[in-house]
């Protein structure tokens, strides 16, 4: 599951939102990125398709951890140190 590739994607959201862990991990703010905003996707889609309960909570956990996810990643790729920048 660390690789993507046509035969090895991942299907549900917890899936997604782990690979995008592992690519944040790496450094790799692009994939992991990618990966996050694809599990609020697929959370999303399911989340329509589910009546209250504990799987919709949980999808729901999910959906709001990656869209944060997405948040961090940007503010840690857009950071510019300024005192960096006037010797």
């Amino acid at each position: 599951m660390t690789e993507k590739s046509s035969n090895n994607e991942p299907g549900s959201a917890a899936q997604w939102y782990d690979l995008g862990c592992i690519y944040r991990k790496r450094g790799e703010f692009g994939h992991a990125v990618n990966a996050f905003r694809t599990a609020a996707e697929v959370a999303g889609e399911q989340l329509a398709l589910l009546e209250d309960g504990p799987e919709k909570k949980a999808l729901s956990a999910i959906r709001e951890k990656a869209e944060a996810s997405v948040g961090l990643v940007l503010r840690i790729t857009g950071f510019v140190n300024k005192d960096l920048m006037n010797p």
